[in-house]
């Protein structure tokens, strides 16, 4: 269902890696990672990624993923679709700002 809301962003691209990881690109370069039903990986700008974590909404990547802007973010049982996608799309924004 994300996928299906971002795919039709101009531009976005999505490759299927394997039967429930999928990634999410524009212009080239990756702006989510969606790992099973559970996970999205996110790249964010360095303002947005510090204040959701401030807030715990999402967590902080491993060191080299964390340098380049990327965050987990959890789904568990309940997520807010609109939350989900508002990320989402401030990561296609950024990623598509440095194109």
């Amino acid at each position: 269902m994300v996928t299906q809301e971002l795919i039709l962003l101009p531009g976005v691209e999505r490759q299927e890696h394997g039967e429930d990881d999928v990634e999410l690109r524009v212009g080239g370069k990756t702006f989510a990672h969606i790992r099973g039903l559970d996970r999205i990986d996110i790249r964010l700008p360095a303002d947005l990624k510090e204040a959701l974590i401030q807030q715990g909404a999402v967590s902080r990547s491993p060191e080299t993923h964390d340098r380049e802007g990327w965050v987990i973010l959890r789904l568990g049982s309940r997520p807010s679709f609109g939350n989900v996608i508002r990320m989402l799309q401030a990561a296609y924004k950024h990623i598509s700002s440095t194109l």
